[in-house]
């Protein structure tokens, strides 16, 4: 069974402000996730706002966490993206690419090439009715040829909105589970911070597909 899950990279500083789940590296946003769950997405997604370089906090408690990233740009970086999975083989996505960049994989439906970051350096390559992903295929040198015993994953493309899909009801999910949460801290901002995570990692707008 393929699948396509969104995920974040888990941000280097302790939350000191809600109780938030311990996470690998690259975790999970659960289609219906614990309080400590959207902890941790929450975290994932304000910390770099009140983080400094040395990694001191620079918000006071979690009301203002909160109102710092409501006064960042939309442009707000989100690191992850969609890991592939299949029965053998699991390719994370690599370094500089986001979670809020998830719809790039339209396009691949209608035969782009998108960039799946490196380090791992996943590779797409189309072979017509599939998209194979190579787990290092960047890494290799130009006109290097990828063996098949190489780890990859091949999608059928038509199953690739059905997995689109999925991510987006992964992501509404975790909306939906995320207005009480906030409303716990303070419940004038539940409808703010649930409408610029919507926007910034473009999870209600249809798909077209």
């Amino acid at each position: 069974m393929i699948t396509l899950m969104p995920v974040l990279e888990r941000w280097s500083a302790d939350c000191p402000f809600w109780p938030a789940e311990q996470t690998d590296f690259y975790f999970a946003v659960p289609r219906m996730p614990t309080s400590q769950q959207v902890g941790a997405v929450v975290w994932t997604l304000i910390g770099r706002s009140v983080t400094a370089d040395d990694l001191s906090i620079t918000a006071t408690d979690a009301v203002e966490a909160i109102e710092k990233y409501l006064a960042c740009d939309d442009g707000d970086f989100a690191p992850g993206g969609l890991r592939m999975g299949d029965e053998n083989v699991v390719i994370d996505p690599g370094c500089c690419v986001g979670l809020d960049e998830w719809r790039d994989w339209l396009r691949v439906i209608g035969g782009e090439v998108i960039d799946l970051g490196h380090d791992p350096d996943p590779l797409i390559e189309h072979r017509g009715p599939v998209v194979r992903v190579w787990r290092d295929g960047g890494q290799l040198p130009a006109g290097s040829v990828l063996g098949p015993d190489e780890p990859h994953i091949d999608i059928p493309r038509h199953i690739l909105p059905n997995l689109l899909n999925a991510v987006q009801h992964d992501l509404a999910g975790f909306l939906t589970a995320l207005h009480p949460w906030v409303q716990g801290i303070r419940s004038d901002l539940a409808d703010a911070l649930a409408a610029a995570m919507d926007r910034r990692l473009q999870i209600s707008e249809p798909l077209g597909i």
